[in-house]
């Protein structure tokens, strides 16, 4: 009873006070400069709006939002165009002639670019310009990191785009939810990506209640029962399940839907599905991320003890002795 207390205590604050009012945060140019995506292209679904929404989202890895949006609103415009603007991808593709841009194999086992330090350098062209170097330049992260959105067109838009694989997995599978879950698999491939990241990003597209109007895949595909496990939901998780649970994403996933299951959330707003794993997981990372609260300008920040309606298990301002899991809400 004290984890379905505590976790229905959550999902009502999140709907109460939480959920993002307006356009989500990768429509926003004051929270990510120019990667902000236009909301007509991404309610039209445009190959070029989803395209810039996977690269986007896909640098929200090892590192707090706060950081990464810092980062991408510092980048100008002609640096979002190298990583995330799909035209400008195709064209230097089309125009450099690596042998390793062939196929996505060849990229893939033969894309050998690097980044050692401030060096960026490669032994296939070695002194040449290309567009993975630029990549790893703007990223400015782990090494190879720039490969990303080169795997992501050559995996994914090239020849008839996303709306051809879109159209294919609609023929495979007739169940909306399946298909959300066959499109995960599909984007998780693409080289530095993997199934949180794509869950996030197909999520986006298919869970009208995270984003209204901006969800062109939904009904076709329906991502309610998607689940993101990301830091703090397996924080979450842990510190609400029972101890020697296994710690795996499967499992985590699994107890989001089972808590998910025992509540209707069309009690904290009608117009919500009555069972969305998404939105629970959505209420539970939310709450649990200091950072993004702070940044927010939570009122619960300058508070010096729980309000009355917290969950203590996994207030990010509570005294940590009153939480189960060290670090509940850190990223």
């Amino acid at each position: 009873m004290r984890v379905l207390k505590e976790t229905k205590a959550i999902v009502r604050w999140y709907f109460d006070e939480a959920r993002s009012e307006g356009v989500p945060f990768y429509c926003d140019p004051t929270r990510i400069g120019a990667f902000a995506i236009e909301p007509d292209e991404l309610g039209a679904g445009t190959d070029a709006a989803v395209f810039r929404l996977f690269v986007t989202l896909s640098m929200y890895q090892a590192l707090r939002d706060v950081v990464i949006m810092r980062q991408q609103r510092s980048l100008p415009r002609s640096s979002m165009r190298v990583v995330a603007d799909v035209a400008t991808l195709k064209r230097s593709i089309a125009r450099h002639a690596c042998p390793t841009l062939h196929s996505v194999e060849a990229f893939e086992e033969g894309c050998d670019v690097v980044k050692d330090g401030d060096d960026v350098e490669c032994a296939t062209c070695p002194g040449e310009s290309c567009h993975v170097k630029d990549a790893t330049r703007v990223f400015n992260r782990m090494g190879d990191m720039g490969k990303l959105p080169t795997s992501a067109w050559l995996r994914l838009w090239r020849g008839g785009g996303v709306k051809a694989l879109l159209d294919d997995v609609c023929r495979e599978e007739p169940s909306p939810t399946r298909r959300a879950v066959l499109l995960v698999e599909r984007f998780a491939a693409v080289h530095r990506v993997g199934r949180k990241l794509a869950t996030m990003f197909v999520s986006a597209l298919s869970t009208p209640a995270l984003a209204p109007g901006l969800t062109p895949w939904f009904p076709e595909v329906d991502g309610n029962e998607l689940v993101v496990v990301d830091t703090n939901v397996a924080r979450a998780v842990d510190a609400l399940r029972a101890r020697g649970a296994a710690k795996t994403y499967d499992a985590r996933e699994r107890w989001v839907r089972e808590q998910a299951s025992r509540l209707d959330l069309r009690l904290f707003a009608p117009e919500l599905p009555a069972y969305s794993p998404r939105l629970v997981q959505e209420a539970l990372y939310t709450f649990c991320s200091k950072s993004n609260r702070v940044a927010r300008g939570d009122a619960c920040a300058g508070r010096g003890a729980p309000c009355a309606t917290c969950a203590p298990t996994l207030c990010p301002f509570a005294p940590s002795g009153e939480r189960r899991a060290e670090g509940a809400a850190g990223a």
